[in-house]
């Protein structure tokens, strides 16, 4: 039973979301149990139900293709021993609650590389984690993708499993919450959700709030588990993508719950940590990488850690499969291809549109001759985003903005350029635009 156990679960590891497996089936284990059923142990009350009402059709179906006969099923809940006290206390012994598996292993405040774009919402994170609901409460971490704000959640958890073992942590993401909340509510069982998220949870660490945007009920359902929460004393950790007076569609009082606590904004990261982080990775990996090739890396590769670290492990791979250096030349050919790529695939209309679409305006705006800040700052990050995300010519970016002149196009380049040097807000909005046009 223990093989065809393991088997069946690569079935579902593959057919499942990586959330929702690492939540709700990585934790079971199998147990000795009466007869030929498989029985299988859960940690709580909670995950039984939990499991029988939204996968055991598809354990089942994964266990018949494992065993190619029909697989009676037990649930044994897990014995613990007896609940935490309100304030947990370091070095008590019991085992990390079970969402706290889902945590990344590398993704700890050892491996977190600080720099000034990011050192507060690091600190901020080490005192929660010394202190879980006594400052900072809740912390709102919020930046572009790729910045570190899910490494510096899944580092609060790591911190807190460590210091206070007892602890009962749930970590998940805003999609995931909705989709629990509406299959929660299809099947009758908010009360057990709720008893998740309420009665048996020290630590909430929420991934991507955005998500709840627009979302009334999900909405409704967290405000009050919100309450609660901080009622109690327990420590929330929200990120998201933006600040929580810029998400659309989120209610006034749960923005006014966000701003209780602290609110962190984590800039992209600059050239100096980017090189930093791809030493640190690749020192970590055992990929050599000199010094010229990560500051070559960090500079065409600037919008997002996740974009850097993918540049390097496409080169990386390359040297390997080659067998040759890994060398600037080579990096520099490699990663030219990546971007020859991506201006092949990418028009003007469609970074207008994209533009015009963030700052809420009409493309025909843009191409306006109106020279309000409202609208000059959204045309000039679109001129920007046209010369180097698409390789346009100075005449041919004028062209598309209503026959400018070169001159006055390159005298928008270089205000845009002092912009993002200067207002991290601009830089931010051109990160975000990049980002959705797939850089």
């Amino acid at each position: 039973m223990s093989e065809t156990w393991i088997k069946a679960l690569e079935i579902l590891k593959a057919r499942l979301d990586p959330v929702q497996f690492e939540t709700w089936l990585s934790p079971i284990r199998i147990t000795p149990g009466e007869g030929d059923a498989l029985t299988l142990e859960v940690p709580d009350e909670f995950s039984a139900r939990w499991i029988r009402d939204n996968y055991l059709e598809m354990i089942k179906d994964a266990l018949w293709d494992t065993a190619r006969a029909p697989v009676g099923i037990d649930f044994r809940v897990r014995e613990v021993s007896a609940p935490p006290r309100s304030r947990p206390q370091p070095d008590e012994a019991q085992a990390a609650s079970p969402t706290a598996d889902s945590l990344v292993a590398r993704f700890t405040f050892d491996q977190f590389v600080v720099a000034p774009s990011n050192e507060i919402a690091h600190s901020a994170s080490e005192l929660v984690a010394a202190a879980p609901g006594t400052s900072y409460n809740p912390l709102f971490l919020y930046g572009g993708v790729g910045v570190g704000k899910t490494h510096l959640v899944h580092g609060i958890g790591h911190a807190l499993r460590d210091r206070y073992p007892r602890l009962r942590m749930v970590y998940t993401f805003g999609e995931s919450y909705v989709n629990e909340v509406m299959t929660a509510s299809r099947n009758g069982r908010l009360d057990l959700l709720r008893h998740r998220y309420r009665g048996q949870c020290d630590v909430l660490l929420m991934d991507d709030i955005q998500y709840l945007a627009g979302k009334e009920f999900a909405q409704e359902e967290f405000f009050h588990t919100f309450n609660e929460l901080y009622n109690a004393g327990k420590q929330i950790v929200v990120t998201s993508d933006q600040s929580p007076r810029k998400i659309p569609g989120i209610t006034e009082r749960l923005r006014s719950r966000f701003e209780w606590g602290l609110l962190v904004d984590i800039a992209p990261p600059e050239h100096e940590l980017r090189v930093q982080i791809l030493l640190r990775k690749a020192g970590r990996e055992s990929i050599p990488l000199t010094l010229d090739v990560a500051e070559f890396l960090a500079q065409r590769f600037s919008s997002s850690v996740r974009e850097l670290e993918g540049a390097l492990n496409r080169v990386a791979a390359h040297a390997m499969i080659r067998k040759v250096p890994l060398t600037l030349d080579m990096a520099r050919r490699v990663t030219d291809g990546i971007v020859s790529d991506r201006r092949g695939h990418l028009g003007a209309e469609t970074v207008l549109k994209v533009v015009a679409d963030y700052f809420g305006l009409h493309v025909g705006d843009l191409k306006s001759p109106r020279r309000h800040q409202a609208v000059s700052v959204p045309r000039q990050i679109a001129m920007h985003l046209l010369r180097e995300r698409t390789g346009a010519s100075l005449p041919a970016i004028g062209a598309v903005f209503g026959g400018r002149s070169h001159t006055t196009v390159l005298a928008s380049l270089r205000r845009i350029q002092d912009l993002m040097e200067t207002e991290s807000a601009t830089e931010r909005a051109v990160r975000d635009i990049e980002r959705q046009l797939g850089f």
